[in-house]
């Protein structure tokens, strides 16, 4: 594998080349869905993506925007975070973190917070690893 390179995926087109990586864990979103969610996502939030490339192929994204709290002030949110499932464990993740905690400090932002799904439990060392600690429960209620 060639070296990894995290990009930043600045329009709408070019984080369409996601989707085959978002489809993965989204497997019954299809193209056209996904294209209008993230286009909604951008408008209404400024949502932002990177990607790990090797090349030309797409290893792992990872979507951001930056919002504030009365409980942890500035920070940026990670949405969609996910690497390619042959790809795992090679150090794609810790490269997309890397990424987006310079981001964060470029943004003056004072924390980093994701949302990971309870069942996702693979993906949890790597967090712990990298620094992030459990503050609380995501509570959802469906409308």
């Amino acid at each position: 594998m060639d070296e990894i390179k995290i990009k930043e995926l600045n329009s709408l087109d070019e984080m369409l080349l996601a989707y085959p990586i978002i489809s993965q864990r989204y497997q019954e979103m299809n193209l056209e869905n996904y294209k209008k969610q993230i286009s909604e996502m951008i408008e209404m939030n400024d949502f932002k993506m990177i990607g790990a490339f090797s090349g030309d192929e797409i290893l792992g994204v990872a979507g951001y925007w930056v919002l504030r709290m009365l409980y942890c002030g500035r920070y940026i949110q990670v949405s969609s975070f996910i690497v390619d499932g042959e790809k795992r464990g090679g150090g794609i993740g810790k490269k997309i973190l890397a990424e987006i905690d310079k981001i964060g400090k470029k943004l003056n932002c004072e924390k980093v917070v994701l949302d990971s799904f309870t069942e996702n439990k693979k993906s949890h060392p790597l967090y712990y690893r990298e620094g992030f600690y459990i503050r609380g429960f995501h509570f959802m209620k469906d409308l």
